[in-house]
């Protein structure tokens, strides 16, 4: 019996303990940004807030569909890839055969998702406002 209980411990911590912490349906959606905000940069003179239009051509938008395969449109080239989401939102693309992720923080209010990056190049932190786009129903 002394045998048993070690691995019906490690099961039973295993088994409650190891949720499935994915929150990945509320990501999920097409995002139009329509706010930049870059702060506590090192040189203050860096930090700004803008209001972000989207047309045809320059529109921030994050599209995050459900087989974890995204697109981000901000200007063209449209950049594609995979993302998954944990504890933060990780958006990978292949750039010539070399795999790029980029991970953001992200806090959700009512149809609005805010997704925050800290660059260590510009010593900045930027922040992307973006909103849930209602889904065209006239088709």
């Amino acid at each position: 019996m002394r045998k048993i209980t070690p691995f019906l411990l490690i099961s039973c911590i295993c088994f409650f303990g190891c949720g499935d912490d994915d929150n990945s349906a509320s990501f999920v959606g097409t995002w139009v940004a329509d706010n930049i905000t870059v702060s506590d940069c090192s040189e203050p003179a860096r930090n700004r807030s803008d209001a972000l239009d989207c047309d045809d051509v320059s529109c921030f938008k994050l599209v995050l569909n459900g087989d974890k395969t995204y697109t981000f449109q901000r200007g063209l080239p449209v950049e594609s890839g995979n993302w998954d989401a944990g504890d933060f939102l990780n958006l990978c693309m292949d750039s010539e055969g070399e795999i790029i992720c980029e991970r953001f923080a992200a806090q959700f209010s009512g149809i609005s998702m805010i997704l925050t990056a800290d660059s260590t190049s510009s010593g900045c932190v930027t922040s992307y406002i973006f909103n849930l786009q209602a889904p065209d129903t006239s088709q």
